[in-house]
């Protein structure tokens, strides 16, 4: 979801955050709390496992050193017995400790969990930051797993930590996978539906004039375009920009046919 907010001016403006609309997205979104989580707390490996074995997202160095691959592989033998101890107990979080390195397991719901691998041991005592992030990602798993939506109303139960990350979240997401889903697919073709209309009718020397002028009145630009919007685009055309060169007999057909063509063209994406 991509939310789109009046500013002060009335103008649209667009609030640059997207919430997972796929298993692509949702599965990128738990990569990126897990990398976040390495790089707050100073984690050496981070996964995210259902208590039946299935991993579902991980944050491991694309080059492991000697020791993270001997905690990781270490990990993994122990890896079914950790799902056993989770799915007999109400366990909130656990500290496992081997030759190779320590796990902080922490349950993420009923059905999951958490594990942060850190190749240098320490004691519980010492380890109250690394807890807290650990504790603090949990949550915010926990939420994006379920699928629930960032919306302020939701979210402020959450402590203001949690909160931010989630936001930063869902941010991270627009940033980086925004120009992959269908609405930006979508508005793209629109666009180029709008710009053939007006080159027909006035020619290539206008075009980027009148679609730049347009957006710019609009306070907004095609990506972040919604389905009504693009029906103020075509009036403003029209009427601010076609109506003096073509007419007023001209411009009003030219304003039927293309709210029948773009009417028809937005149907194909619901």
């Amino acid at each position: 979801m991509i939310d789109v907010c009046p500013s002060p001016s009335k103008k649209k403006r667009l609030d640059r955050r997207m919430e997972a609309e796929n298993v692509s997205q949702l599965k990128y979104m738990l990569e990126m709390e897990l990398k976040n989580l390495r790089e707050r707390a100073d984690i050496d490996l981070a996964l995210f496992i259902g208590v039946g074995g299935r991993i579902f997202a991980t944050s491991i160095p694309d080059d492991l050193k000697p020791d993270q691959y001997r905690l990781l592989s270490t990990f993994k033998s122990n890896m079914a017995s950790l799902c056993s101890k989770l799915k007999g107990e109400d366990l909130e979080v656990s500290i496992e400790r081997w030759k190779s390195g320590m796990a902080i397991v922490a349950a993420v719901g009923g059905n999951s969990f958490l594990a942060s691998l850190l190749t240098k041991k320490s004691e519980i005592s010492k380890m109250g930051n690394k807890l807290d992030e650990v504790m603090k990602a949990t949550t915010v798993l926990k939420h994006i797993f379920e699928q629930r939506d960032f919306s302020e109303n939701t979210i402020q139960s959450y402590p203001k930590d949690v909160q931010d990350e989630l936001n930063r979240l869902t941010r991270q997401l627009f940033v980086d996978r925004f120009t992959h889903t269908k609405s930006y697919k979508k508005n793209e073709e629109i666009l180029e539906f709008m710009k053939d209309k007006i080159r027909n009718a006035v020619g290539v020397g206008q075009l980027d004039q009148i679609v730049s002028v347009t957006f710019n009145e609009m306070g907004t630009s095609a990506p972040y375009m919604e389905d009504d919007m693009w029906y103020d685009f075509l009036e403003k055309v029209v009427d601010e920009h076609l109506r003096s060169v073509v007419g007023d007999i001209q411009a009003e057909r030219y304003k039927k046919q293309w709210k029948k063509e773009l009417e028809k063209k937005l149907k194909t994406y619901l």
